[in-house]
């Protein structure tokens, strides 16, 4: 069963209405009476509705490469060493500043969200999984962390629709997720909303658009990815990284107040174009 004290800080996508546990395999909301499925412990609490995407989503490519997100994430973060060096980059950083973190405040009740955990890269940077939530859209991902961590607080969610109540994290944690979000505006206001006053934002992003970035992955994955799955794996890309790096940021500036940065490889040189990822964090602005 969970806790009361996590069931306290969830609220109905839909409705933003109180959730109470049915059952061990269900949540129901005291408002709209919906019922959310707990599927082998990862709670399912997408919204009835959400925001369509534009058409060009439909492209045959973006489709076939989306129902191969996990296998190509995968091929990249197990099998190149390389890659994994860079794909660390940020979730060692991350874990370095929680570390600070915690040391000062001194207070291990605080609750952290995970947003767009996918499958769980950044779980095995985290001592204390207790009060840390994994949110994804995608429930095969979700699967995955279970499978390596059993009593991992997962929920299935859209961004754009956060079940959680207002002021409900004193952290959050969000990395190589927001180049993906279409929707950015309205997915980071919602992150801005389930924050606690003062709360910690740590962020980690490729540098897409960059130079760096771009060279990068027309000598390695562009061409990898497009023998392997036999797609146009630009076309892909396109839509599935969405967001530059530049635009990130100023999203970012619109709803937190930047406190410090890192890049990787090289952090003597703050740039976007030289670098091949940045991490960020942030704290809530009023």
């Amino acid at each position: 069963m969970l806790s009361c004290n996590f069931i306290n800080i969830l609220q109905c996508p839909d409705c933003a209405g109180e959730i109470a546990q049915k059952n061990e395999h269900a949540l129901y909301c005291k408002g709209c009476e919906r019922i959310f499925a707990v599927i082998n412990g990862i709670i399912c609490m997408l919204p009835t509705e959400s925001k369509s995407l534009p058409d060009s989503y439909k492209d045959p490519d973006y489709l076939k490469m989306s129902d191969n997100f996990d296998d190509s994430s995968s091929y990249f973060t197990e099998s190149n060493p390389v890659f994994r060096m860079i794909h660390e980059s940020s979730h060692k950083k991350v874990a370095f500043w929680e570390d600070k973190h915690q040391s000062k405040a001194g207070n291990a009740s605080n609750w952290t969200i995970d947003i767009g955990t996918g499958q769980g890269y950044h779980w095995p940077f985290v001592k204390d999984n207790s009060r840390f939530v994994g949110l994804d859209i995608r429930m095969e991902s979700l699967e995955k962390i279970k499978q390596i961590f059993p009593d991992a607080l997962l929920v299935q969610g859209n961004i754009l629709s956060i079940p959680f109540k207002a002021n409900a994290f004193t952290r959050a944690v969000s990395i190589y997720a927001l180049e993906h979000i279409y929707f950015l505006n309205e997915g980071l206001k919602e992150i801005h909303r389930i924050l606690a006053p003062e709360a910690a934002f740590h962020v980690g992003i490729p540098c897409e658009g960059g130079l760096g970035w771009t060279l990068g992955r027309k000598l390695t994955s562009e061409r990898s990815m497009s023998k392997r799955y036999n797609i146009d794996y630009r076309k892909y890309i396109a839509l599935e990284h969405c967001n530059t790096a530049l635009k990130i940021n100023k999203a970012l500036k619109l709803h937190f107040k930047l406190e410090k940065t890192s890049h990787f490889p090289f952090p003597f040189l703050p740039s976007i174009d030289l670098n091949l990822t940045r991490t960020m964090q942030l704290r809530k602005s009023k």
